[in-house]
């Protein structure tokens, strides 16, 4: 899988960053939380690695999940792209539907093998305006992984995967605020 360089933005729209590792036998999940302002991912992958150590054996963790939340400014005459546009958009890089009843796009497939998830578009939350864009990717079933390097390499395609959609979605009006 490709792996962009990060974005350089001067402001950067991401309000947090959340990484899960599920681990079998009904143990409790371990997880990590990024809050804005955004640290960056040499920073989060640190994290991932630490957290990836706290599972002791790495064949206890059975499934990975990482999202991230990015919050944009929008001026009045922009006019946002619907859950309809971005299904419409995605539809040619992945299998996707929409979900209307939760507005979101539910990604069958990505481009990471195992790997579902969702993008959920939502203009204006109460107490919060501006659009928010929650690009979500988890592992589709108990996974086996065999180091922490295979789970760290998922995170990283993960984090690609989300990068690569935010490209493809992200009207050029929108980041040039970011800039």
């Amino acid at each position: 899988m490709d792996h962009p360089p990060p974005h350089s933005f001067s402001r950067s729209p991401v309000e947090e960053v959340f990484c899960q590792c599920s681990l079998g036998s009904g143990a409790e999940s371990l997880s990590l939380t990024f809050p804005r302002p955004y640290p960056g991912w040499p920073h989060i992958r640190e994290g991932i690695r630490d957290m990836i150590a706290c599972a002791g054996n790495v064949s206890h963790i059975t499934g990975c999940m990482l999202r991230y939340t990015d919050l944009f400014p929008v001026p009045l005459g922009i006019a946002l792209p619907g859950t309809e546009d971005l299904e419409h958009i995605l539809s040619g890089q992945c299998t996707c539907s929409v979900d209307t009843a939760r507005n979101e796009i539910v990604l069958v497939s990505a481009n990471i093998a195992g790997t579902v998830g969702s993008i959920r578009s939502i203009h204006d939350r109460p107490g919060t305006p501006g659009w928010t864009l929650i690009f979500s990717l988890h592992t589709e079933r108990p996974t086996g992984f065999d180091s922490g390097d295979h789970v760290l390499r998922w995170f990283d395609d993960a984090r690609a995967e989300i990068h690569g959609i935010f490209d493809l979605i992200v009207p050029e009006e929108i980041v040039e605020l970011l800039i």
